[in-house]
């Protein structure tokens, strides 16, 4: 059965991979030439000085060729700077995928990818009432507004201090919009960690506006569960209400089934605050349960977030209190439960683990050389994950590029 999606789910490029699948305007503009040019930001005279004087000194001492690859990290995070998160298929992934693929090794962007800002060219969303307030959390037809608001915080103050300040806050709503907000908020943190840039501090803002426009919080049933007891086979005995309901199901209506009724319990923390082993455990469950739905051919773009989502919270970790961190693993634990009890389906823990499978190497130069923008951040937070080298992940990501 081939699955269609609101999403991409396949790479444009080349018979070899196969036919093109049915994919968003988003996935498209991977494999079309560059037509046009998002000009990016406008900055006045201090805002270019300041910029170019922190792109000088991040540059100092570093070698060039990742001075290369950061110089192109940050044109890309310019030309989607003051954009919507969104447009009428799906959440920009430019971004998040130009950052994932530089770490997985590439030295080089898509100059497409830099065109596809075209594709959510549109006027921010802000209030026109004349209300000066700040913006409730949620509020999607403010995004402008937020975005505003984040970049104030980080003239303001320190990014670390503004994450940390921010985080607890946006915790609780990290599910909205498919995690995608905490995700993009993650990437451009730890691109921040490598080099400090206006570019760079602009992307934060951006992730934290997406994260906090579209902050949702989940209904929980009464039952309650240890976040160090969610297990593979918890998710493999989940409940499934839309389990006969194989439709596609678009981007803009996949909250609805998450935020109809309760999917998940409580999750309950542990004392002393471990959030690294708390994740760690959640992630295995993520990655068993995600294999098997891509045998099974389950709804994979909307559960691949299930690990991806969990996963970005690995790269916020390091800025953090150990509670802060276990306040996001705790709603991230709820949010991937709801998910797979949402778009998944029963299935038997570790029957399709594979015992053998390529190295990270060369999973990750596949990645990089199909330019998928959901493989190259699955691909990069598996890879991230995996502390002893099992065949669980690598098993994932092989499944993954056997499919696209």
């Amino acid at each position: 059965m081939v699955e269609h999606s609101s999403e991409p789910e396949r790479s444009a490029e080349g018979a070899r991979r196969g036919p093109e699948q049915a994919c968003s305007r988003s996935e498209r503009a991977c494999s079309e030439p560059q037509t046009d040019r998002w000009p990016g930001a406008r900055l006045d005279r201090r805002q270019f000085v300041t910029t170019a004087g922190l792109a000088l000194a991040a540059c100092r001492g570093q070698p060039e060729g990742e001075r290369a690859d950061d110089d192109a990290l940050d044109r890309l995070f310019t030309a989607h700077s003051n954009l919507p998160p969104e447009n009428s298929a799906g959440a920009n992934h430019y971004p998040m995928a130009a950052e994932a693929m530089t770490t997985l090794g590439s030295h080089t962007i898509p100059s497409e990818w830099h065109a596809g800002a075209r594709y959510y060219r549109a006027e921010l969303a802000r209030d026109e009432s004349g209300d000066t307030g700040d913006p409730a959390l949620g509020e999607r037809d403010r995004h402008g507004d937020w975005l505003d608001h984040f970049r104030r915080e980080l003239e303001r103050q320190p990014w670390r201090e503004a994450l940390g300040q921010w985080v607890p806050v946006l915790a609780p709503g990290l599910g909205g919009a498919m995690f995608h907000g905490l995700i993009r908020t993650a990437h451009a943190v730890r691109a921040l960690r490598r080099r400090t840039s206006r570019a760079r501090q602009d992307e934060l803002a951006a992730g934290l506006a997406y994260w906090a426009s579209c902050y949702t919080t989940l209904p929980t049933h009464d039952q309650e569960i240890g976040a160090s007891d969610i297990d593979a086979r918890h998710l493999a005995d989940l409940e499934h209400p839309w389990l006969a309901d194989r439709r596609d199901v678009d981007f803009h209506a996949t909250m609805a089934r998450l935020t109809a009724n309760p999917l998940t319990p409580r999750v309950r923390t542990t004392t002393p605050a471990d959030p690294t082993r708390e994740l760690r455990g959640l992630l295995r469950a993520a990655a068993t349960a995600f294999l098997e739905m891509l045998v099974q051919e389950r709804h994979r773009i909307w559960l691949l977030h299930g690990f991806t989502g969990p996963a970005a919270i690995d790269l916020l970790l390091p800025e953090l209190s150990a509670a802060t961190g276990q306040g996001l693993v705790k709603h991230a634990a709820q949010a991937t439960i709801a998910l797979f009890a949402a778009y998944g389906a029963p299935f038997e823990p570790g029957a399709h683990v594979r015992g053998a499978a390529l190295p990270w190497a060369a999973l990750a130069q596949e990645a990089i050389a199909r330019r998928s923008i959901h493989g190259l951040k699955l691909i990069e937070a598996l890879r991230r994950s995996d502390d002893d080298a099992d065949l669980l992940l690598r098993s994932v990501a092989a499944q993954w590029l056997e499919w696209v």
